[in-house]
């Protein structure tokens, strides 16, 4: 059991909610105005995590980058306002969070901050994440870790002393470069072997394990 934290800094997507039948929704609102096939949400999943314009570059496929931009503005209309419909906190994680609320939390997502301060309000999370940060807070993208750092550094806290936890190898990747330790989640949208071969620091199966793994 860990003993040794200050701040605990948690992805979004995939991790605290899931948010794929509105991501796919949006897309999908997007490829169909724009007259191309829609896709699977197994497939959207496949291609989120990495901020809104990578997700858009992938769903279009590379036979049509041409249509980028329309696509980007078409997913950015549907999904700002459909941010909430079908997006659901993960089983546990309210519970688990009331109980690490001896420590400083927070939020860093590759989603664009506005959009996940959003969602984090509509999902009844912002009580836990005073702070919440996006893809676009610090000029760059996890799996950098150069807006982890800094957010710690904002909020007072000493990089070892402060863990990363999400369900994508970018989260991981990031933790490590910011000098935190971190925590895999293998319930989240990566395949289990892909986030190990990111070598986290701890992996749990399940949200509400994290109150086994830190002492508050």
């Amino acid at each position: 059991m860990i003993h040794d934290l200050d701040l605990i800094v948690f992805d979004l997507d995939g991790t605290l909610v899931d948010s794929v039948p509105d991501l796919a929704a949006a897309a999908n609102y997007a490829l169909r105005r724009l007259g191309l096939p829609e896709r699977s949400e197994e497939a959207h999943m496949r291609m989120i995590g990495a901020g809104e314009k990578n997700f858009v570059c992938r769903f279009l496929g590379p036979d049509h980058q041409e249509l980028f931009d329309q696509a980007l503005a078409l997913y950015l209309e549907y999904y700002s306002q459909h941010l909430g419909d079908q997006t659901r906190v993960y089983p546990g994680v309210r519970e688990t969070l009331k109980r690490l609320n001896p420590v400083k939390k927070a939020v860093l997502s590759n989603k664009r901050e506005d959009l996940a301060r959003q969602v984090v309000e509509l999902m009844g999370l912002s009580g836990f994440f005073p702070t919440v940060r996006g893809g676009n807070s610090y000029g760059v993208l996890k799996p950098s870790g150069e807006g982890l750092k800094t957010l710690i550094k904002e909020l007072g806290s000493d990089p070892a002393r402060a863990f990363m936890v999400g369900d994508k190898p970018e989260d991981i990747l990031a933790g490590r470069g910011a000098g935190a330790r971190t925590v895999a989640l293998t319930c989240g949208y990566s395949d289990p072997e892909v986030i190990a071969a990111a070598k986290p620091d701890f992996t749990v199966n399940g949200f509400s394990q994290l109150t086994d793994l830190f002492s508050v």
